[in-house]
């Protein structure tokens, strides 16, 4: 058989795909632009609220809007007789209030209109918190969860904790 050269051509026929196909590289570019998008929130996720939060404004007077919830930080528990003082503290002023019972369900919360309440306009809140639980069960175990509300209203709810009741100690004669 003879190749092709000067005057003579190759038989055309059906195209010879080579490659991967058009479906399997759109597919690979999805692909890529999924993970694109998850190293983007991963690398600036965390800040992008804090962004959002300087990029809004209220009445044109270029006031940030509080999206953030506080945080909390020390929770702790401490219970004796028939009395438990919960504490805790917030990263920014905020209102005071533990909900407690004997299971997760808890049923009642101290005091019943959060104390300190900056949404009220009656306080500016408070960044250390103290709530006195009373009418507890000496060696009992309560569930309790601490909650509380910023000036703008952003809510945070602890994870549930526990205290055991403790007896009063007898005095030694």
């Amino acid at each position: 058989p003879q190749q092709p050269g000067w005057g003579q051509q190759q038989a055309w026929g059906q195209p010879v795909q080579s490659g991967p196909s058009r479906g399997l590289l759109l597919v690979l570019l999805f692909i890529l632009l999924i993970g694109l998008g998850g190293f983007i929130y991963w690398q600036f996720g965390s800040r992008m609220g804090n962004i959002l939060a300087f990029l809004r404004t209220s009445g044109g007077g270029g006031k940030v809007v509080d999206i953030t919830a506080p945080t909390f930080s020390n929770i702790k528990a401490s219970a004796m007789g028939t009395i438990a003082v919960i504490s805790w503290g917030t990263n920014e002023p905020a209102s005071s209030q533990v909900e407690y019972g004997a299971s997760t369900s808890y049923g009642s919360r101290e005091p019943a209109v959060p104390k300190n309440d900056p949404t009220t306009g009656q306080s500016a809140g408070v960044v250390t918190h103290s709530v006195e639980l009373t009418g507890l069960q000496t060696g009992s175990t309560y569930h309790f969860r601490v909650r509380s509300k910023d000036k703008a209203g952003n809510e945070a709810v602890s994870n549930d904790n526990t205290f055991t009741v403790q007896p009063i100690p007898e005095e030694e004669e």
